[in-house]
């Protein structure tokens, strides 16, 4: 037969996939949406690093393979006698969705899953009969099938090209199906993420892991030397995260506000909340003080003791609103600041919460002084970012006085990163000296950098404290800048970026697996 050149051929008549009974595109949706459908359950990839557009696995698989297959016919059939799964377009459309890791048959699975829930009945993920398609792997004889059927009708296996290839889905699974694949993208961070989560992967493999394990922890104990003084608690505990508020001087009193929607730190049958304080033996305070009470110690409604609501202040000292033109121009003077009110913990007893203690207050305290100390030289070396935020993008930082990129960090958040920038830099000769092959040691660095945007996207004034799940959320729960009232803080000292390396080391072997 005359075989197309995939260089020249035509974009409208080069082989294509179609089946006569339709391109499997339910199948695909479902599984689509089936493989974001839990966070857990994500593939690796995910965990590496955030990327606003990551298209789903399978898609970009079915897209791959509906590029590079032809259309069923006869004579398809005819060319390989001896496979049966080319028999006819149905065998033939079945097999495209084994290739893709389609397994069974989620549209009916979709239709028990909801007649299920209609009666209150969870069947989960059990329904499909399947893991994830994602994780269902063709076997060595269906790829070389693949291979020869794509050889024959091209002439040669073409490559994949994706010149905006974001998070990397689609190269991602042409090397899965043994296709060579050239990708790039406009965005450094996603020129970064392909090359740590597609290029050194396929190179390296799981091997890689060793490499960056040791380092990685080397890295973190440096890390958790330096900043563990100005994370000090008053009692033994793990798993920390500290929850503040951003605040205002009351335009009347000149007492300071804290401006939270909600005083909730847990709901449930086991409450937890925040009592808001001005007044001791009926003497009012100069400064609002915070109590954390539990249960039947709640005796009062937490959103109804809020100090800001819908874009307004609530002074505590007066009961009367503060304009929220008011509190942007303060936040634009450089007047607006924030205060720990709670402290989230865990025990041998679980998850519980404190109110801030002295200590707590002089860590901080201790925190800003050192970076005051280190600020000159780091300004200098270009250790925190100066730009300024751009006002094309969301204006609400500025409009709330965040004028550069590094305002969306408190001090203690700044130490925090400048220190993983300094420490990470001493640590590129070291590697470099230590693994004699160039592009390894330079493999394992660009895969610990990785750890630096995860700390970054979860260690801001713009994570929030996620009352329903007990947790830290990520920078980008939402896709934008939105002005963040309370906010929590990673406990950076010990756990921030030990989590980080967990968080790495987890994402890095799934996908070399994948």
């Amino acid at each position: 037969m005359n075989r197309p050149d995939p260089a020249q051929a035509d974009p409208v008549t080069r082989p294509r996939l179609f089946i006569e009974e339709g391109f499997p595109v339910r199948e695909l949706g479902i599984e689509s949406v089936r493989e974001r459908g839990v966070a857990s359950a994500l593939p690796p990839n995910y965990f590496l690093h955030v990327w606003w557009a990551r298209r789903p696995l399978v898609a970009s698989a079915g897209a791959i393979l509906g590029s590079l297959l032809p259309a069923w016919t006869e004579e398809l059939a005819e060319r390989f006698p001896d496979h049966a799964e080319l028999a006819t377009a149905k065998d033939y459309r079945e097999w495209f969705l084994y290739l893709c890791g389609v397994w069974g048959d989620p549209v009916a699975a979709r239709k028990r899953i909801a007649e299920a829930t209609e009666k209150g009945i969870t069947l989960g993920a059990k329904a499909y009969g399947y893991k994830q398609a994602f994780k269902n792997i063709p076997t060595s004889d269906n790829l070389s099938l693949l291979h020869e059927i794509v050889e024959e009708t091209w002439g040669r296996i073409p490559s994949v090209t994706d010149p905006t290839a974001g998070g990397g889905s689609i190269p991602f699974e042409a090397l899965r199906y043994g296709v060579t694949a050239h990708a790039n993208d406009l965005n450094p961070i996603a020129a970064s993420v392909l090359r740590a989560g597609v290029e050194l992967p396929a190179r390296y493999g799981a091997d890689l892991g060793t490499d960056l394990e040791h380092w990685g922890r080397i890295l973190v104990d440096r890390l958790n030397q330096r900043l563990s003084p100005y994370f000090r608690l008053p009692d033994i505990s793990d798993n920390n995260s500290y929850i503040f508020a951003r605040t205002v001087a009351c335009p009347r009193t000149g007492k300071n506000v804290p401006l939270v929607g909600d005083w909730s730190l847990r709901r449930g049958r086991n409450p937890v909340a925040v009592r808001l304080i001005t007044h001791c033996d009926g003497i009012e305070l100069d400064e609002p003080e915070y109590q954390v009470v539990e249960g039947p110690d709640i005796d009062f409604h937490p959103k109804d003791t809020a100090t800001y609501s819908r874009g307004k202040g609530i002074s505590p000292w007066d009961g009367l609103v503060i304009d929220g033109n008011y509190i942007r121009a303060e936040a634009q003077a450089g007047r607006m600041s924030d205060v720990l009110y709670a402290v989230a913990i865990r025990t041998p007893k679980g998850r519980g919460f404190r109110g801030p203690t002295e200590t707590d207050r002089t860590a901080l305290a201790a925190a800003e002084a050192e970076l005051e100390r280190l600020l000159p030289d780091w300004e200098l070396d270009d250790v925190l970012p100066t730009e300024a935020v751009p006002e094309g993008n969301d204006r609400r930082p500025i409009l709330y006085g965040m004028m550069r990129w590094r305002d969306l960090f408190t001090p203690r958040q700044l130490l925090v990163h400048g220190c993983f920038v300094e420490e990470y830099s001493k640590l590129i000769e070291e590697v470099r000296a230590a693994i004699p092959e160039r592009e390894r040691a330079d493999a394992v660095l660009a895969l610990l950098a990785m750890m630096q945007g995860k700390a970054v996207g979860y260690n801001s004034r713009q994570v929030g404290w996620d009352v329903s799940r007990q947790k830290i959320t990520h920078a980008f729960a939402l896709h934008a800048f939105p002005f963040k009232k309370t906010f929590g803080e990673f406990e950076g000292g010990r756990e921030l970026y030990r989590w980080c390396l967990r968080q790495l080391l987890d994402a890095y072997s799934g996908i070399a697996d994948l």
